[in-house]
């Protein structure tokens, strides 16, 4: 993923609590970011020192008011010499939102504001808006999350940085016997026990679903066919959605009784398609790899 970042090497991401920086930082981790929160205002250079300028990783670091050292005056000395150490390659984001905004967060969620401890709810949002004020002016980009939706909040990042809103979303396909188990990390899975079984055809019994006798014995199944090519419908308008929210990862899996011949074929097959469309795909069969082994 990291192909598809721009110039933009280091993002300092800040804001008013509850407004949304820990969600905008997320976004730039999926994006390709090596993503830091809240580390000490100490150890930011250093580590700029030698995970960007030294070792050329793109990073992203969180800062807000409960950062060790964390002060306008000491901010804005950090984003002094960073620019001028980084030029262009480095950004500064201040996450803002409406004081009913942060008021309907924090009761939503029941969270304990960080200044909580010493003022009821109302009291401490508006504390903190007026505190981080001066660290606002220091901001490159302000985004207000007031009433955005988390996709919302994405594409608004993005834009601001120019980045590529819609990289290509990896797919990891894997093709599993259920006889030993789910695969944990599938976000769908799809079970292919319906199809024509090359087990109980003695010339097929021992190839697997990559042989090119198999694949024609399945490609001859009119209901198999169907199935995936529904699938494929699906996955269609699905893709379109995922994209544009920015869905990181997509983990199919497909299963047969033994994870040899009709998930094989069928994972293999959705694999050549899915990357035809324009995606990355990694294959893998768990069950034929324990056999190499």
């Amino acid at each position: 993923m990291s192909n598809h970042i721009s110039s933009v090497k280091l993002v300092l991401v800040t804001g008013v609590s509850g407004a949304g920086h820990s969600t905008a930082l997320k976004i730039l981790e999926d994006y390709g970011f090596a993503a830091v929160d809240n580390l000490p205002l100490a150890l930011v250079d250093p580590l700029i020192a030698l995970e960007v300028e030294t070792g050329g990783r793109s990073i992203a670091i969180g800062l807000d008011a409960r950062t060790s050292g964390f002060g306008a005056d000491a901010v804005a000395r950090l984003v002094k010499n960073l620019a001028k150490r980084l030029g262009d390659g480095f950004k500064m984001v201040f996450i803002s939102a409406g004081h009913a905004d942060l008021m309907r967060r924090y009761n939503a969620t029941r969270r304990q504001h960080p200044l909580g401890y010493e003022m009821d709810l109302d009291a401490a949002v508006r504390a903190d808006m007026e505190r981080m004020t001066d660290v606002e002016t220091l901001a490159d980009i302000v985004i207000d999350s007031s009433g955005l939706a988390p996709a919302d909040l994405r594409r608004s990042l993005l834009d601001a940085l120019h980045l590529d809103p819609a990289p290509p979303m990896p797919v990891h396909i894997l093709s599993f016997s259920y006889r030993h188990g789910l695969p944990e990390t599938a976000d769908q899975i799809i079970d292919m026990r319906f199809a024509k079984n090359p087990h109980w055809d003695d010339g097929l019994r021992d190839l697997t679903g990559l042989d090119a006798k198999v694949v024609a014995f399945l490609e001859k199944d009119d209901a198999a066919q169907d199935v995936l090519g529904q699938f494929k419908a699906m996955l269609s308008v699905m893709f379109a959605r995922m994209k544009i929210d920015g869905r990181p990862h997509l983990t199919l899996a497909f299963g047969c009784t033994g994870g040899k011949h009709r998930s094989v074929w069928a994972a293999a097959h959705m694999a050549k398609w899915i990357e035809a469309e324009g995606y990355p795909v990694r294959l893998e069969h768990r069950e034929l790899a324990k056999i190499a082994d």
